[in-house]
């Protein structure tokens, strides 16, 4: 029997269960939920796990087993998910249609990154990092320039074909572009370090100013180039691991050809998490408002605490609609700041489901303060538990942080 005859037969049960569980009516029922959050109805919250440590998870269900590259990656997202569906699904929704992402091909910047990395064997892609500063002077600024992007579009026909042909019968296969994300600090420290970076703020802000530009005109080229190649998505499931259903998007206007008017921004500096709300601003909200001010939509935020930034988020963004509120920002503070017209993206701590023995306590709490806040001020939330470097090995930490997440939701909705 040929590799091919091989791994399609690993496929088929595979591919059969997944679309079966595509076409459960509770995939709507989500989706609406999906939606009604993001246009800031307070319903019941969305919860999704992501980024999870799946190296800690050794069940032979994960274990792959088709011999063609091509089929590997599909086998691995087939096999995840069904997995995540049996044991912690939480509100994650299997789209009716499978889609494949556009492939692109860039010739980067100017600059590799440079850096020694610490990384586990938890099979998360957390890493710590020591990055080598590569942008201490003009000159060295000089060397940046946007990169040249390419639709490949051989390549994307070809992972379209293999998976029209997994699901053959099943369920429909589409092709579709990408959200527009861009974080410009996050991509100066991989460049610079953190230190010099954070020192450079105070010491040299002329110099770090310049820096910002310049990274926002290399984004702004990007972007460009994305519009101009259709590699843009107006209608994602999915936005960076929250929902990103809305009915806002596409622009009524909208004739076929995605522009960033019909589409989610999402930007974040995470860095700054050690800076003043004015320092931020200066340094990074000037900048994003002027790469994202012609998205439809803007998602901010992701790891830093922005509770005491929410103001300054309202006055530069005038697409704001999603806000992303850490486990180290006051849930009381954020949900009065966001109020009933912006959502709640809120993170629940991931440290809660990495020791030995689940203590459901600490989540209890963690989650009823997000809730009972949101409740207050009449604020749109979801949850989702994300960045997660470990599970001590142990899956049914997941399994039951969900019960107990559900537990909590049920006593506010």
């Amino acid at each position: 029997m040929s590799h091919l005859q091989e791994d399609r037969e690993i496929l088929q049960p595979l591919a059969e269960r997944y679309a079966a569980i595509a076409h459960l009516e509770v995939q709507r029922e989500r989706m609406e939920r999906y939606y009604l959050t993001n246009g800031c109805q307070e319903v019941r919250p969305v919860v999704l796990i992501d980024e999870v440590p799946w190296g800690e998870i050794r069940d032979p269900f994960l274990v792959n087993r088709c011999a063609l590259p091509e089929h590997q990656g599909l086998e691995g997202l087939l096999r995840r998910s069904l997995y995540q569906w049996d044991h912690f699904q939480v509100d994650k929704v299997f789209s009716p249609v499978f889609q494949v992402g556009k492939h692109v091909r860039s010739t980067g910047i100017g600059l590799e990154v440079k850096d020694i990395q610490i990384k586990g064997d938890t099979g998360a892609y957390i890493a710590s990092h020591e990055y080598i500063d590569q942008l201490a002077t003009d000159a060295d600024l000089a060397r940046l320039h946007p990169p040249q992007l390419s639709y490949d579009r051989e390549g994307t026909e070809r992972a379209a074909e293999v998976a029209a042909g997994v699901f053959a019968g099943l369920m429909e296969v589409e092709v579709i572009g990408q959200v527009f994300q861009y974080n410009i600090w996050d991509q100066i420290a991989c460049y610079r370090g953190v230190d010099k970076l954070l020192l450079d703020l105070v010491e040299r802000p002329d110099f770090m100013h310049r820096i910002a530009r310049r990274f926002m005109e290399i984004a702004q080229a990007t972007l460009a180039q994305c519009v101009e190649l259709d590699l843009l998505h107006a209608t994602p499931l999915i936005l960076h691991c929250t929902p990103a259903c809305v009915r806002d998007l596409p622009a009524a206007d909208f004739a076929g050809r995605v522009r960033p008017k019909d589409t989610w921004g999402r930007c974040s500096a995470q860095i700054f998490s050690a800076v003043s709300p004015a320092m931020h601003d200066e340094f990074d909200l000037v900048y994003n408002q002027q790469l994202f001010r012609d998205c439809g939509l803007l998602y901010y935020g992701c790891c830093e605490p922005l509770d005491t930034k929410i103001h300054l988020l309202r006055e530069r963004f005038a697409n704001l609609r999603k806000v992303s509120i850490t486990p180290w920002a006051d849930p009381e503070r954020a949900a009065e700041g966001l109020g009933r017209d912006l959502v709640m993206a809120a993170k629940p701590n991931p440290a809660f489901v990495g020791s030995p023995t689940f203590d459901p306590a600490p989540v209890r709490q963690e989650i009823d303060r997000i809730l009972s806040a949101c409740r207050r001020h009449g604020t749109a939330c979801e949850l989702v538990i994300k960045d997660i470097s470990t599970i001590a090995n142990r899956p049914e930490n997941l399994t039951q942080w969900a019960a107990t997440v559900a537990e909590v939701i049920d006593r506010h909705y």
